[in-house]
């Protein structure tokens, strides 16, 4: 559908959008497609695994692109508890599959960006672009964030069917999955785990801590009194050497014989390799922990890393930008680091792209903060606009961008930086030169055992040599030209200043 022609541009937003919305349906089958070649290259088990599974992807990333459409149709009533019930029916299943529940939640994204690209296609040129792709980016945000939250209920409903399935000490690994489910939140999450870990193994105190950089950060206790918790760090924490090991299933290690007056077990929390944090549990009283404790602890501990590990994930203010609606920077450094790992496995390309506002002061100086948050804004959206749907955008502060992109050149990322700018151009040629905002850029391409930092510093280095670059430019242009003055005559002919 063509806005300028026709359609309802002239109305509110949220009718001309509904237009849109409606008039693409013939188009989803190419977008759907064009999608799946970008999940088949990020994430080929979970291909594999739909595959076996005799799943038709085709026919799912379809009725996915459909419905993020019909929910910007304003007058479609969505039927909201049935698509929620299907999105945990298929949280259920994939974690039946052995899907990863992140690689879920990078599909779904996915979907929403090819959703923004073809919504955004036929308002090239038209001057309500810019307001209409924001209301359809705001709202098919919320609808994907309520269907995150229903197949995360699903996901987690498989793992508790599957656990209250076993017996004996399964039971309680069950009984611990079903009480960290229903919450996102880190600090609940932890002290829920630890209350029910105590219980599990008929344990009177504990703590857990959580890992942030280098060190480890007390998130919960319990059993101990304020002034005892010092103590029982430094006898049973994080730091205390131990004498057994027990490895987990999948990755957490349990420690026993950790010496002092308590008799505990303590578990180092791990997710794909990385500690994300310890927890023990303990007593004061007389107790001979058996191997099978160790496993059970390990088995728990595995359940309540990948718990932390999604509460922290799926926190929205850990992983937005409130302002621009963008990756933070921690989201964005932990996409780098994911990126460059399947770059280093499967040897792809992988580029990074700086922005800097150049006049961000300026135009907080001369037309307020409020102007200068416009203007960040209309950054990430232009970024939002030219970028792939595999490309990840993010703030990193102030005002700072960054573009992750997969499977991209430097020549290639040179083209997208060429875009940006015009994009830029053509909005300030729309704003009549009032309010224009401009950006220095800066590329890098990632090489084999660098890691994502040293592609930073290396995009970052680009970044403030454009910015020399255009400063010079300017200096050029602004500089007036020399003042010829008249000096006299001298045997019929005229001297200027300077010859």
């Amino acid at each position: 559908m063509d806005p300028s022609a026709g359609g309802p541009v002239g109305g509110e937003p949220r009718h001309v959008l509904s237009a849109l919305a409606a008039g693409l349906s013939a188009d989803v089958a190419d977008v759907a497609s064009k999608s799946l070649d970008v999940i088949r290259v990020r994430s080929p088990d979970l291909v594999r695994h739909s595959d076996e599974a005799g799943e038709d992807m085709m026919v799912s990333a379809t009725d996915f692109i459909q419905m993020l459409l019909t929910s910007l149709q304003t007058e479609v009533e969505q039927n909201w508890e049935e698509l929620e019930r299907k999105t945990r029916d298929y949280g259920r299943a994939k974690a039946a599959q052995g899907a990863p529940l992140e690689t879920l939640l990078d599909v779904f994204a996915a979907y929403r960006r090819a959703t923004v690209e073809l919504i955004t296609r036929p308002l090239e040129g038209s001057p309500r672009r810019d307001e209409i792709f924001a209301l359809a980016q705001s709202r098919l945000e919320d609808v994907v964030e309520r269907l995150n939250a229903s197949t995360v209920r699903g996901y987690l409903d498989h793992l508790d069917a599957e656990h209250r399935s076993r017996e004996g000490e399964l039971y309680g690994l069950a009984a611990i999955v079903t009480a960290m489910g229903p919450s996102l939140d880190v600090a609940e999450t932890a002290a829920v785990a630890l209350v029910e870990m105590l219980a599990a193994l008929r344990l009177t105190a504990g703590a857990l801590w959580l890992r942030e950089r280098s060190i480890f950060k007390l998130a919960s206790s319990a059993g101990l009194e304020p002034e005892d918790i010092e103590s029982f760090t430094h006898e049973v924490g994080p730091q205390a050497k131990a004498a057994v090991t027990a490895m987990g299933h999948s990755e957490s290690r349990v420690d026993r014989g950790l010496g002092g007056t308590w008799n505990a077990l303590r578990a180092q929390l791990r997710v794909r390799g990385r500690i994300i944090g310890v927890l023990t549990a303990a007593t004061e009283m007389q107790r001979v922990f058996e191997a099978s404790d160790l496993l059970f602890m390990a088995a728990v501990a595995d359940q309540v890393a990948l718990a932390l590990d999604r509460a922290r994930q799926f926190s929205s203010e850990a992983r937005t930008d409130h302002l621009t609606g963008l990756a933070n920077r921690r989201e964005f450094e932990r996409v780098m680091e994911r990126e460059v790992a399947l770059a280093e496995r499967h040897g792809r390309s992988l580029s990074m792209m700086l922005i800097d506002v150049d006049n961000l002061k300026k135009i907080n100086d001369g037309d307020g903060h409020r102007a200068g948050d416009s203007a960040l804004r209309l950054v990430g959206q232009q970024l939002e606009r030219v970028v792939r749907a595999s490309d990840i955008c993010g703030r990193l502060g102030g005002d700072e961008f960054g573009v992750a992109m997969p499977e991209t050149n430097l020549e290639h990322a040179g083209e997208l930086a060429l875009r940006l700018r015009a994009s830029m151009r053509e909005v300030a040629l729309r704003a009549r030169g009032s309010g224009a905002v401009d950006v220095s850029i800066g590329l890098a391409t990632w090489r084999p055992g660098q890691d994502w930092q040293a592609t930073y510093q290396a995009a970052d280095m680009d970044l403030y040599e454009d910015k020399r670059r255009r400063k010079a430019a300017r200096r050029v242009v602004e500089e007036p030209p020399p003042r010829m003055r008249m000096l006299g005559r001298t045997s019929g002919r005229r001297r200027v200043a300077g010859s």
